[in-house]
């Protein structure tokens, strides 16, 4: 009887869908704009679109030229919804993302270094 209860509390957590979360990346669609902010031609933003059929949390660093790290999150961004708030001035053009359903811990990304 042991086994079976451990057996159903296995499955239950592995069917749970706030223990894994989905890799929204598949589904996220990024585009990238040379100088369109501060003033400069060397400012990157990005715009995130979310192209999944449920809520995704989205994070992005880009890579400034003094190899600093500009990092910033949108935690609630729905089917259809996009994100344009992404960027930083005199950027590499060098930048790291993530997007799952779960939020950040699940997302299981670390900042750049």
């Amino acid at each position: 009887m042991k086994k079976f209860i451990w057996s159903l509390l296995a499955l239950g957590l592995l069917l749970s869908p706030n223990v894994f979360a989905q890799d929204a990346k598949f589904c996220v669609n990024l585009d990238d704009r040379w100088g369109n902010n501060c003033g400069s031609s060397d400012s990157l933003s990005i715009k995130v679109t979310n192209q999944c059929n449920q809520r995704v949390y989205v994070k992005m660093c880009l890579e400034k030229k003094n190899g600093n790290w500009s990092c910033g999150s949108d935690s609630t961004l729905d089917p259809g919804e996009t994100n344009n708030g992404f960027y930083t001035c005199h950027a590499t053009g060098d930048y790291r993302w993530s997007a799952c359903t779960g939020g950040y811990n699940e997302c299981g990304f670390k900042n750049p270094r």
